[in-house]
């Protein structure tokens, strides 16, 4: 199988919400071969999952209450809130044929991207873990303090985790990785695309942004 990277973009989160979300959309019902994107946050922001619906339940968080001038976003995802503007993040939209196959649950799906995230990090001398079902984990709204089960740890603090949201037989998965001190960003873009290949049977391609493709465009 074939799966089409699009070029690394750096942007305001917004803008790179926005992207993701006309991708999954553009996606139902096309057949397309699934979509991965790396991008950064150009600025400093907070992103939040589609639960948080108002100042309330923005309220719970202390990463916002900390950080009161740090604008905030939405994703369509799930998830609390992330800090954005030094970490890496992937986007993942492709088609889940049925609960047996690699996508096809969302357990399922998520074990399997953070081995590959897993083997990319490990390729680079980090020796990240995952954070067991059996271990004890408080629950709260930030996800870097609060990780949850085949969330990945480093060091021992939290290093990589996600969120998805699945509709019409596509899925969108998010997925935040904090770059350590010293390891550049190409590198290990470079490789978590190993660690994909490898544990997904996959060619990743490059390919260009063409709106033609990708996009409704009006004419």
């Amino acid at each position: 199988m074939i799966w089409s990277l699009l070029p690394t973009i750096a942007a305001p989160m917004p803008f790179q919400m926005a992207l993701d979300e006309v991708l999954f959309e553009s996606q139902k019902g096309k057949g397309h071969d699934p979509l991965l994107r790396f991008y950064v946050s150009s600025e400093t922001w907070i992103s939040v999952g589609y639960s948080f619906r108002d100042e309330a339940a923005l309220g719970k968080s202390s990463m916002i209450l900390q950080n009161p001038r740090v604008p905030v976003c939405r994703r369509i995802t799930g998830g609390g809130c992330v800090l954005h503007g030094k970490d890496l993040i992937f986007s993942l939209i492709a088609p889940f044929a049925n609960s047996e196959s690699a996508l096809g649950s969302v357990r399922t799906s998520y074990k399997m991207l953070h081995d590959a995230v897993q083997a990319g990090l490990q390729s680079l001398g980090l020796d990240a873990k995952f954070y067991a079902c059996n271990t004890s984990l408080p629950k709260g709204s930030d996800c870097f303090d609060f990780p949850v089960e085949s969330d990945l740890s480093w060091n021992g603090k939290k290093i990589a985790g996600g969120a998805q949201k699945r509709s019409d037989g596509v899925l969108l998965h998010h997925e935040s990785i904090s770059i350590p001190a010293g390891i550049g960003r190409d590198a290990i873009i470079c490789a978590i695309r190993a660690g994909l290949e490898k544990v997904f049977n996959v060619t990743i391609q490059n390919v260009d942004m063409n709106p033609d493709i990708y996009f409704q465009v009006p004419r």
